[in-house]
């Protein structure tokens, strides 16, 4: 995949890492769920990515985190909590002409911030590019091993789609995967912290 500026010239390396310095990543707002539809859009050649309409969005914004470059949303990754310790990662773009510069990277590390902050223990996701997720700890996972509650949840959100990304997302090549993660040792007699809201 190439990696180009707007008018369609090479990104120098040095504009690469400019890029990677000036990225910021933070909580979305309401207003912000039109820009995240548009970046799902622009990755909807990706068969494992669900496309969202803002009004959707709407519904979900406490999910997301998203990626700004100046005042330009360029990727956004969502974190769902789906029980007290599990939790899965989804919606994970950037904008095509931004993508290989470490924009991804930083949204997955916020999410996993997110979840540790939230005393969430374990995240997963269903994915058709494993090895891209595997570099961050996850490991393929039978999906049989999630909770019956959280498949029925997703095949709502499947049906939902559009109707010729029914077969691609039920019978496709999408593989589950799970992140346990790791949290330090308590001291004994240390009282136990109750779970916080997702940040």
């Amino acid at each position: 995949m190439g990696q180009h500026t707007r008018h369609g010239q090479s990104r120098t390396p040095e504009e690469y890492a400019n890029v990677r310095r000036e990225i910021t990543v933070a909580r979305a707002t309401i207003s912000d769920a039109s820009a995240i539809s548009s970046v799902l859009a622009s990755n909807r050649e990706d068969r494992g990515l669900f496309q969202e309409s803002a009004e959707a969005l709407h519904r979900t914004i406490e999910d997301f985190v998203v990626a700004r470059l100046e005042t330009e949303i360029v990727g956004c990754a969502g974190l769902h909590r789906d029980s007290l310790d599990l939790g899965e990662v989804y919606a994970v773009a950037v904008l095509p002409r931004y993508q290989g510069q470490g924009i991804g990277e930083r949204l997955m590390r916020s999410c996993e911030v997110r979840a540790r902050t939230a005393g969430i223990r374990e995240l997963w996701l269903a994915t058709i590019r494993p090895a891209y997720f595997s570099r961050y700890g996850f490991e393929v996972i039978s999906r049989w091993e999630l909770p019956g509650s959280v498949l029925l949840r997703k095949l709502r959100q499947t049906l939902q789609q559009p109707a010729q990304r029914w077969l691609p997302a039920l019978f496709g090549r999408h593989t589950f995967m799970r992140l346990r993660l790791e949290f330090p040792a308590k001291s004994p007699g240390e009282p136990l912290r109750p779970p916080q809201e997702l940040q």
